[in-house]
């Protein structure tokens, strides 16, 4: 299909849909600073990418172009899949929570009645109520419950000193392909099903297609955006990495991108500029250089469960580190862990997991992973193994208190045992006492 024919396509192919979300969201809370705390690790371990890539061999082919193309098939067919429903696969009993529990910013316990609320808002008395694809128009949170109130397991006042809203599951990219199954009772929430989980969006920021529009969006090539913070006048919300668009055209150092936009009357594309060094076509070879270039934009990045406030938290990391590559990762970190060529660490001791680590992972494609937390191995320092992730803490006592946390809270380069060095680290089971897992995603 042309270029000419596809924009054709797009605008005669609108839909008319309701204006969803038209009254104002529920305000999300506004954090202080979130503190970040340097560890022994980060100074003792060189936190220049680089150094890691020179010596995993700069351009080393780390799968063969047969693998990537294997790998790039399957993360399509994934990434579009919600597009290729006929009906949703969440029960009812999944799509809401219907008892109180945990707390609000500020201390205060939830209430039943509180809870109520936004139970009765669901609507799931109509559940399912809708079958429709979708396109997300700008990042967005995927939510647990029809709300952007947050709830925690302990009592919280600051959202940063604490960031783990139990509500939120993820954030969803602007141009990521969803199936809409429910619409709230004030219309201003959809229950929809992606390619990372099922949960609730802002009505806003859903747009309806049509067969026509998906056919043509999918058969363009598929750039992946290369860099954080990529302002778009317009679009509210920037383009970070592991953001997928359809690129229409190439010419020189700049590609001409789609932007899917929500209109009054239904869905529209625009196109915008981007120079080649923001986008590249999908896959791109995977090479020590090529993911050093994403590592080194997303050093140092504070800390975020969910996608909160547009930041990452470990899985999302590794997820959007190794998109750009073809390599579809599930969400979260304990599926990480179980794709592609996976060895079992459980049961080894200290010094056997650092060796099989070293011998069997491949640099900057293996992940390393425990209960609850998911790390990409960068190769070896002085005979220890070498991880990226980002790391809310590690566990540590004060008196009685034995699970407290030294908050680290940002992506950084450490040992398997980050932490060492502090007094009052939690010794019964460190960090690498709970590493389960080696994975190789891509490898069979």
């Amino acid at each position: 299909m042309s270029n000419r024919l596809f924009c054709a396509c797009i605008l005669l192919c609108l839909f008319c849909v309701p204006l969803f979300g038209c009254a104002k969201k529920t305000p999300k809370p506004t954090p202080s600073p979130q503190p970040t705390v340097s560890i022994e690790d980060e100074r003792t371990f060189p936190q220049d990418i680089t150094y890691y890539a020179k010596r995993a061999g700069t351009n080393k082919r780390l799968l063969s172009a047969d693998q990537q193309a294997q790998a790039n098939q399957r993360f399509t067919s994934v990434f579009f899949g919600p597009w290729h429903m006929e009906q949703g696969t969440t029960k009812a009993s999944d799509a809401v929570i219907r008892k109180a529990r945990g707390y609000k910013l500020g201390g205060e316990r939830w209430s039943q009645e509180e809870w109520d609320d936004i139970v009765e808002n669901a609507n799931m008395g109509r559940y399912p109520s809708d079958a429709q694809p979708a396109i997300i128009v700008k990042n967005t949170d995927l939510r647990q419950m029809p709300t952007h109130n947050p709830r925690y397991d302990k009592p919280i006042v600051d959202a940063y000193q604490y960031p783990f809203d139990d509500f939120q599951y993820s954030l969803l990219a602007v141009g990521m392909p969803v199936f809409r199954t429910h619409i709230s009772r004030d219309t201003r929430f959809v229950f929809v099903e992606t390619p990372l989980a099922a949960g609730w969006v802002d009505a806003e920021d859903v747009a309806d297609v049509d067969q026509s529009f998906i056919n043509a969006w999918e058969a363009l090539p598929q750039g992946a955006i290369l860099r954080d913070g990529i302002a778009v006048k317009g679009l509210g919300t920037p383009l970070n990495i592991g953001t997928m668009l359809p690129i229409k055209e190439q010419s020189g150092k700049q590609k001409t991108v789609l932007l899917p936009v929500k209109t009054k009357t239904g869905t529209s594309v625009r196109t915008i500029h981007l120079p080649s060094s923001d986008i590249a076509l999908r896959p791109l070879p995977l090479t020590p250089k090529a993911m050093a270039q994403l590592i080194a934009r997303l050093h140092g990045q504070h800390y975020g469960w969910g996608g909160m406030y547009g930041l990452r938290d470990c899985s999302a990391t590794t997820h959007d580190l190794l998109a750009p590559f073809g390599i579809w990762l599930p969400r979260n970190s304990r599926a990480q862990q179980r794709q592609g060529v996976v060895i079992d660490l459980s049961s080894m001791d200290r010094e056997a997991k650092e060796q099989t680590i070293a011998q069997y992972g491949t640099p900057f494609l293996s992940l390393v992973g425990l209960p609850g937390h998911i790390t990409l191995y960068v190769g070896t320092h002085n005979g220890r193994v070498a991880i990226l992730h980002n790391i809310w803490g590690v566990r540590t006592y004060e008196g009685e208190n034995d699970n407290g946390r030294h908050i680290i809270g940002k992506t950084v380069i450490t040992s398997l045992t980050p932490g060492w060095e502090l007094p009052n680290l939690y010794r019964k089971r460190i960090f690498i006492d709970r590493v389960r897992a080696l994975a190789t995603p891509g490898a069979h």
